[in-house]
This record gives C-alpha cells, structure tokens and sequence, in this order.
C-alpha cells in the first residue's frame, strides 16, 4: 500500500488540526500560535464552503437519473433540478450581468416559493408535535401522569387564558420552568459535552474511526 494511503495519515491531521484549536484554550502559546489558529477557522469555513458543492452535486446525480429513466415522481425531481439551476444561475454574483442575491428574480423566488415552502414545513412539524404530545400526555403511568400535570400547567401558564383566570398559573409556569427543566437541561448538556469529549479523545487517539472509509481498516 502507498504511503499515501494509509488510515493513521487522516488520524494524525485530524489529532493536529484538533490540537490546534484546543490548547490555545488551556495554555498561552503566544500570537503566532493564536494566528495560526484563526487561520485553521477560515480554513474550515473554506472547507464547509466546499462541502456545499459537494451536497449539491450529490442531488442532481440523485435526481438526474430519476428524470431520465422516468422513475415514480420524477416530476418532482425536475421541479427541484430545475428550480436549482435556476436558483444558481440568478443568485451568482455577477454584477455586470445584473445578477446576484439582489436580482429580481432571485428574490421573487426566495420570497414566494422558498420562504412559504419553509414555513409550510414548520407548520407541518408543528402538527407532528402536536400529536407525539398527545400521545405522550396519557396518563397510562406515574412518569406519564408527572408529564401531563407540568405540561398542562406550562400550557395554562403560555395562553392567555390561564393567567387571566388564575394570575397563579404563572408562578408555577416559571418555577417549572426555571427549576426541573433548567437542571435537567443542564444534565443533558453536560452529557452530552462529555460524550462529544470522550468522541473527539477517540477520533484523535486513532479509535474512532466513523469517518474514514465508512470505519474500515
């Protein structure tokens, strides 16, 4: 195997790179280290910039073969391939051809195609929300009945009506909130930042290897 292509070259980036940005945080490693870092953010965003292209690139071979070989909804896909082109040929920033994010047409479609298209999505979540709390709101057990009182109260606490009816609403709105639901949020994110800890100690020790050829060797 060329050695190129061995597995401990990504690692040893990976660890590098994430070294870089963690022990300026730690110790005072002097300005050229802090600039070298800043450095290392533009890199990333020049990357995640590049990962767009990426994303883009995997659509239209996902949807270009569906139109061609007229799959089920291939309509769809040449509304969304089509809308895409078009979306990128207006949007790039070329003023002299008076195109860009400020072009007419871009922001006709930004405005009445992408903008009500997103808050239909959210309303449809909203709807999922709904019916995932009724469902969870069924007092079939004592952990069940606990969610259902202190949902029924935040929700008494939210609507106007609630706290026009008994201003006591309130209080117990806020206590919930600032008191059981803020230490277990606090819970959940301390677990969660030492999961991501223990996960970035893997990735850089070489044990964690997700990312590298779907975790082969």
């Amino acid at each position: 195997m060329a050695w190129y292509k061995r597995v401990e070259i990504p690692i040893i980036i990976t660890a590098i790179c994430a070294l870089i940005q963690i022990l300026p945080y730690y110790f005072t490693l002097g300005a050229s280290v802090e600039d070298f870092q800043a450095t290392f953010v533009n890199w990333q965003m020049v990357v995640g910039t590049g990962a767009t292209f990426v994303g883009a690139i995997a659509i239209l071979q996902l949807h270009i073969p569906r139109i061609m070989k007229r799959r089920p909804q291939w309509e769809y896909s040449t509304a969304l391939v089509a809308m895409f082109v078009i979306m990128l040929i207006f949007g790039l920033p070329i003023r002299e051809l008076g195109l860009g994010l400020d072009n007419s047409v871009f922001e006709f479609l930004y405005g009445n195609v992408l903008t009500p298209l997103s808050s239909t999505m959210y309303s449809i979540i909203a709807f999922f929300i709904a019916s995932a709390a009724y469902r969870a709101f069924r007092a079939r057990s004592l952990e069940a009945t606990i969610l259902l009182v202190a949902g029924s109260l935040l929700l008494l606490k939210n609507a106007p009506i609630g706290t026009a009816v008994w201003p006591g609403f309130g209080t117990i709105g806020d206590w919930l909130f600032n008191v059981p639901n803020m230490s277990t949020q606090r819970a959940i994110l301390i677990g969660g930042a030492l999961g991501a800890i223990v996960l970035g100690v893997r990735a850089m020790t070489g044990y964690e290897r997700g990312y590298l050829r779907g975790g082969g060797e």
